[in-house]
């Protein structure tokens, strides 16, 4: 179960580094580092079934790798003059973090999604009940450890590319994230998974409203200094999760068969940060839950959490 490393040339300027390790018992695990700079979560599993796809030697690679529209990203947003303007910073508080992998079965996702349907929000997803179960269990360790509540924000990025209606089809590469935002307020001291969802689904309605007839790069400027007044705030505990559920990582085959295991690498330096990806089933979710070392301790032993995710099982 330990984790495999990057070379530390990851950190040096390449775009993208690739590692594959080679096991023993015959098994392989590629690990890739590529720089956000340039790709999303999206584009990254565009890149990675396209090379698969290639490695293969399919017959037809001009269908399953579809010409790329490096420049349209571009055409909808032109470049700020950043030298006539703030430029924005988004500075996570490196702290001394913690990371721990929890997965969520098909199971105990259908039987939370059971438990937390409301008027309000009758057909929970997946993510919005496992963000909801987690939001609630990170703010009562920080108010444990706090001894009071501190108004809760949670970031959820959204891929732009369902959001937008100028978006020039699925091929469209690079950077196109956007973020929903949920907020608890100071006074309201206690939760449930429920309310929390009805939160979670009112943060991306809204998102959804405000950006559905389009978005421009004055928006996407502003969201990035928005999120940075966020993350930098002291009396405001703010959580960035990213989902990687749905988007096909588990159809790529190099030539020895799909992979039976897909994971998001750790981000140990930075915390409150959650990263979602589907399990091979399709139906459960691997969770990345990074937090400050103290917080993770009452997770750890958070029986509400226990009941519904596995602390690291096997992968295999």
């Amino acid at each position: 179960d330990r984790e495999l490393e990057i070379s530390c040339k990851s950190s040096t300027g390449y775009l993208l580094l690739v590692q594959a390790n080679f096991f023993e018992c015959g098994g392989v695990a590629i690990g890739l580092n590529i720089s956000h700079k340039i790709i999303d979560a999206y584009t990254l599993c565009k890149f990675i079934n396209s090379w698969a796809a290639i490695s293969l030697g399919s017959a037809n690679t001009d269908h399953v790798v579809p010409p790329v529209e490096f420049g349209a990203a571009a055409s909808l947003f032109p470049p700020l003059d950043f030298l006539n303007s703030p430029q924005p910073s988004i500075d996570f508080v490196k702290e001394n973090c913690i990371t721990r992998r929890y997965v969520f079965d098909a199971s105990k996702i259908a039987a939370l999604k059971s438990k937390v349907a409301s008027a309000a929000v009758p057909n929970p997803t997946r993510v919005e009940v496992v963000s909801a179960l987690i939001w609630k269990c990170v703010m009562e360790a920080s108010r444990s450890n706090s001894n009071f509540a501190r108004p809760s924000v949670w970031c959820q990025f959204v891929n732009m590319r369902k959001i937008l209606p100028q978006a020039p089809g699925e091929n469209l590469l690079g950077n196109l994230v956007g973020y929903s935002v949920a907020k608890t307020e100071e006074r309201e001291v206690e939760h449930d998974v429920k309310s929390l969802v009805s939160k979670l689904r009112k943060g991306l309605e809204e998102f959804k409203e405000k950006y559905g007839n389009g978005i421009s790069r004055e928006d996407v400027f502003q969201q990035c200094i928005e999120l940075s007044k966020l993350v930098g705030k002291v009396d405001i505990d703010t959580y960035c999760s990213t989902s990687w559920c749905r988007f096909p990582f588990y159809e790529a085959d190099f030539g020895w068969g799909k992979p039976s295991w897909m994971s998001i690498p750790s981000t140990v330096e930075i915390k409150n940060i959650i990263s979602l990806v589907d399990v091979s089933d399709g139906i459960g979710i691997e969770v990345r839950l990074t937090l400050e070392d103290e917080d993770m301790a009452i997770i750890e032993s958070n029986q509400e959490m226990l009941a519904y995710a596995s602390l690291n099982p096997s992968v295999v």
